[in-house]
């Protein structure tokens, strides 16, 4: 910069810390504000000059177009070109912008912000940019541009949706810093209360086409308070705290309590202007979409509307708070599909607005048909479309943890409502799976709204596949490194395990409260996070054979006694190695040391985040021994949920059994753990003592299971499946069957699944052979006839 140039702006410096030295024998809003502006009006006017302004138009936006600069405050500029084919206004731009930069930030310390505009870029811009363009002015250079800027602006303004916006974005800010203005720390930009608040409800007058107010007495001194804070500040301006009130009060000669009654009660005027022009939408008459206009806070649509314009235009109102009156319409076309998929991928409130205004009978007459279809089984609390709404209401209301970041993290949300939406209607069919139905129904609904390949393809998924996670955490141990390893193929993608996580707990949760328990809770996780490991190449590939899976333990126990931690984990089999986390382990070598010694270990503890007990028994190995433990368990009425157990090869052989059990959705009282422990120790010395336990208890413990369904997938150990009516009895009957069969089981999972009693049952045959499919449904047909 040459001398005379960085002489005239040094003079700026002086003139603008003078400015504000003079504040504080002058405390003042807006008046200061607008001498502060008219300094910096004049400095880039300066800068401007040296470039030939009449090749471009400066404009002023936000706060700097309002001119309510803050001594603080950034300065946000709009470039306009008068004739953007002349090369030499390219030139004079880039010019423009080099030395301002080198004035306002390295001789002023003024940050500033600036963007090139066109005239045609205005149909595109977003909210937050027609936000600042709203506080438009021509700061130098040709009129025209500015004008033309501000009537385009003004003719494109998409109300409703920049009402949406605005409101959403003072509901964020107001989160982050404070819901009330009564605050005693308060944040005098975005908080209630704030500067903020007033700016939202004059771009609301205007978004109206109504008058717009000038400020307020109260927004004056909110004003006032901000220029003395921005004053004493030299990090986060706006924050009023205790040490920056102090010292304001002491400069001023104030009391500061006095000082803080008085901004407490203009903040609090301020956000009342905010709460009223929210309120003003209601009152107001405009434009939301073709076919669609808001009258006095109710959405009016016109008959044989466009049915996806329509529908996006009740998104819209229905997030800015207008009501919609009960009435049916005569159908019009479907319009754009995309526009539909974004109004019912919103939120349920939208989803029952479509219904009440009679689009949603149109657009989605499979979901609709099913308002009164009664649900088959018999968990579930609401019909079929009423339990499709709840869904939504469970993820609207998603407001912490992973299941927060899984939703909000979406590249496109509009396919988990849509496929929650879609999820049960073929449940109208009830001959078939009504998944499969549903997936069919999809694709033809995909087809219809002409929506694009890749998205019907993932909503076909989606519903196809809206059980499998829910079986999964139900039905399978989660802890064997080949579940999660198999569900990763399934999914396949981080993405499709979000969405099918997010609506497998949305589905479970709206079944009935009961539903939802901490250990389906915590389940669900578990699947989750241990599928998305494998899909991100971060689990550790756990090969099944012992060798690899001892190697791995033995470094993880480095610290304890070698030789016995060696002779320990070689006596147990892989698959308990490959999927019991090592600190069980270590625990379950010291219980196993004592069993051998003759000491029999029955340890009770509780879990209250699944609101469950865990119950480990340690013990030598006998025929029967699992079964009779479930026995004791079922003589109790808990609920089973899961099993994990496993036999060392050592002589005498020890047992160690784990299991997951529930009473009355809670852990296990003291008292009962107390009483249980007695027995499970009676019926590991006696086996005789498990019949005369069930008896004493009013079970019948020669009661065999005969209603049942299986599936059986072959391995080692393998998978026997298994639906029957719902009862606490159903494991422990198997398991005694399985005793009398010799057959080993090293895991089970016990729960409930489509309104039956469920198992899984991994097993394998006696010295741990693999049991083969014709053995398994050999047993299993004579326990049908025999029953």
């Amino acid at each position: 910069m040459i001398p005379a140039r960085q002489g005239a702006v040094e003079r700026f410096a002086a003139d603008r810390d003078a400015l504000v030295e003079d504040l504080w024998k002058h405390p003042s809003g807006q008046a200061w504000c607008r001498w502060h502006t008219a300094l910096y009006d004049r400095l880039i006017r300066l800068v401007a000059s040296w470039h030939g302004d009449q090749h471009f138009t400066v404009i002023a936006t936000g706060g700097y177009g309002r001119r309510e600069l803050s001594p603080k405050s950034d300065i946000d500029l709009t470039v306009m070109p008068v004739d953007e084919t002349n090369a030499a206004v390219e030139s004079a731009i880039r010019g423009f912008f080099t030395d301002l930069d080198s004035v306002l930030q390295r001789v002023m310390g003024t940050s500033f912000g600036y963007a090139y505009r066109l005239l045609n870029d205005v149909p595109g811009l977003d909210s937050t940019t027609r936000t600042g363009l709203l506080d438009l002015r021509r700061v130098c250079g040709p009129r025209e541009p500015a004008d033309a800027l501000s009537l385009a602006l003004r003719d494109s303004l998409p109300v409703a949706e920049f009402l949406r916006d605005k409101f959403a974005e003072r509901d964020d800010a107001l989160r982050t810093t404070h819901s009330s203005p009564l605050v005693v720390e308060p944040d005098v930009k975005s908080g209630a209360g704030g500067l903020r608040c007033g700016q939202v409800a004059a771009w609301v007058s205007r978004a109206l086409g109504q008058r717009v107010s000038a400020p307020s007495a109260a927004y004056e001194t909110v004003l006032r308070h901000r220029n003395l804070l921005h004053a004493v500040s030299t990090r986060h301006p706006d924050q009023f705290t205790r040490s920056r009130q102090a010292e304001i009060a002491d400069r001023l000669g104030i009391d500061i309590y006095d000082l803080m009654s008085a901004h407490a009660a203009a903040a609090d005027a301020v956000h009342a202007e905010y709460r009223t022009a929210r309120r003003r939408v209601e009152h107001a008459t405009f434009q939301l979409a073709g076919g669609v206009r808001a009258v006095r806070g109710e959405l009016v649509i016109a008959p044989g509307a466009e049915l996806g314009s329509a529908a996006a235009a009740v998104a819209v109102g229905t997030q800015i708070g207008l009501r919609v009156q009960p009435r049916r319409l005569a159908p019009g076309p479907l319009g754009s599909g995309a526009s539909a998929m974004f109004a019912l991928g919103t939120s349920e409130a939208v989803v029952r607005h479509l219904d009440s205004a009679g689009l949603l009978e149109h657009l989605l007459p499979e979901l609709t048909a099913c308002r009164t279809l009664m649900p088959r089984d018999t968990m579930h609390r609401f019909t079929v479309y009423e339990h499709t709404l709840q869904l939504l209401r469970h993820l609207d209301e998603i407001r912490e943890g992973y299941l927060l970041e899984l939703r909000d993290g979406l590249v496109d949300r509009k396919l988990l409502y849509f496929g929650c939406l879609l999820h049960d209607v073929g449940k109208r069919y009830p001959d078939r799976p009504h998944s499969e139905v549903g997936a069919e129904m999809t694709r033809e609904i995909a087809a219809r709204w002409q929506l694009e390949a890749s998205v019907a393809d993932q909503l076909h998924w989606l519903v196809l596949e809206h059980l499998s996670m829910a079986r999964l955490i139900r039905m399978r141990d989660l802890m064997h490194p080949d579940t999660s390893r198999e569900f990763a193929e399934l999914v396949k993608t981080p993405q499709r395990l979000a969405l099918l996580t997010l609506l497998t707990y949305a589905d479970i949760r709206a079944v009935s409260p009961e539903s939802w328990t901490p250990a389906i809770a915590s389940f669900l996780q578990l699947a989750y996070e241990s599928t998305l490991a494998v899909l991100m190449g971060d689990a550790p590939d756990v090969a099944m054979d012992s060798a690899d899976a001892r190697r791995r333990l033995l470094r993880s126990l480095a610290k304890e006694p070698a030789e016995s931690v060696r002779q320990f984990v070689d006596s147990l089999p892989a698959y308990y190695l490959a999927s019991t986390p090592a600190e069980s382990i270590r625990l379950h070598r010291v219980y196993a040391e004592r069993a051998q010694a003759g000491q029999l270990t029955v340890d009770f503890v509780p879990k209250p985040h699944l609101a469950a007990t865990e119950i480990t028994v340690c013990a030598p190995d006998s025929p029967g021994l699992l079964s009779r433990l479930l026995g004791v368990i079922y003589a109790f009425d808990h609920s089973l949920l899961a099993v994990r157990a496993a036999t060392t090869r050592t002589v005498p052989a020890i047992a160690i059994d784990t299991f997951l059990v529930s009473f009355s959705g809670r852990p296990v009282p003291s008292a009962t753990a107390v009483e249980m422990e007695r027995a499970l120790r009676t019926v590991i010395e006696s086996p005789a003592a498990t019949d005369d336990l069930l008896r004493a208890r009013g079970k019948d413990p020669s009661r065999s299971q005969r209603f049942f369904s299986y599936t059986y997938r072959t391995g080692n150990p393998g998978l026997l499946e298994i639906r029957a009516p719902r009862g606490r009895g159903m494991p422990y009957r198997f398991s005694r069957r399985f005793a009398e069969l010799g057959w080993n089981v090293v895991s089970a999972r016990v729960g409930q699944w489509a309104g039956s009693g469920a198992a899984s049952f991994y097993l394998s045959g006696a010295d741990g052979r693999e049991l083969s499919a014709g053995e398994v449904r050999t047993a299993m047909d004579a326990l049908t006839l025999t029953g």
